[in-house]
């Protein structure tokens, strides 16, 4: 019984600091996306860049590295080309998404706020 009347404080507390959490949330949510990662494939012949929140905003194709690389006329090399892409993409997802799962800690650690499990890999991923 005491568990209980320790989790409704809790969640009485939480639900008196919303509007703070809310507006922290908000301000979290802007931070992400105008912090950007970048990942890379083919020794650098291929860069990704992508937002905390996850999302791709340019993809930079070093000519000189690939042109002696690839002929996109050629299915292998294509398949190569395609391959480095997504490569590099994953790579930046995965630095922005490690990127944002420190900012969030960082929020709720500041707010109080327990976060699930494995952190943002149980919201997002």
């Amino acid at each position: 019984m005491l568990d209980n009347l320790k989790s409704m404080a809790g969640l009485a507390g939480i639900l008196k600091d919303l509007p703070k959490i809310k507006m922290r949330m908000e301000q979290l949510k802007q931070r992400l996306a105008d912090q950007t990662v970048t990942g890379e494939s083919g020794g650098g012949a291929v860069r990704v860049t992508a937002t905390g929140l996850l999302h791709v905003v340019s993809i930079d194709l070093d000519h000189a590295l690939l042109s002696g690389l690839v002929d996109t006329t050629d299915p292998q090399d294509k398949a190569m080309a395609e391959d480095l892409i997504a490569g590099a993409v994953n790579a930046a997802l995965v630095k922005a998404r490690e990127m944002a799962e420190k900012e969030v800690a960082a929020v709720a650690g500041e707010l109080g706020l327990p976060l699930p499990p494995g952190g943002l890999g149980g919201l997002i991923g």
